[in-house]
């Protein structure tokens, strides 16, 4: 890893795009438990819709709420990753601001780490959606 500047217009404006959606859904989530007795919330999930199954990604939006409100046991409960994937919005926004100020950090990883990493992550994914649908009862 090492620190780079003078990120180009193009990774500025992606990084921009990025920062944006996530602020975006951050504030999102933070209103959530404001905004759906209101009905002011996206319904399920056209994979839902179609398939009466939850999609890999259902729960996640309570999952976020439910960590503003600081309870990571009903957090878990929702979405297991979900915790995860909270901290991590949080750090990826954290960069996206860094490369739009024109500063970026570079990471050199191998090409079997990088495979390693999209495998663990898939295989993580699988196990939450899995969880989901056997144990927690959605």
């Amino acid at each position: 890893m090492r620190w780079a500047t003078g990120a180009d217009r193009a990774e500025r404006l992606a990084a921009a795009g990025v920062a944006a959606i996530a602020l975006g859904w951050l504030t999102y989530t933070r209103f959530y438990f404001w905004l759906h007795p209101r009905h002011l919330t996206f319904d399920p999930s056209l994979f839902m819709y179609l398939s009466g199954k939850p999609d890999p990604s259902c729960g996640l939006t309570r999952t976020f709420a439910w960590m503003w409100r600081g309870d990571i046991g009903r957090a878990v409960a929702v979405y297991p990753l979900g915790p995860v994937f909270f901290i991590a919005t949080f750090a990826i926004l954290a960069y996206a601001i860094l490369v739009v100020t024109g500063r970026s950090l570079r990471f050199n990883l191998s090409p079997a780490l990088q495979r390693a990493i999209v495998v663990g992550a898939l295989i993580a994914l699988g196990l939450n959606w899995a969880a989901k649908l056997i144990w927690l009862g959605m």
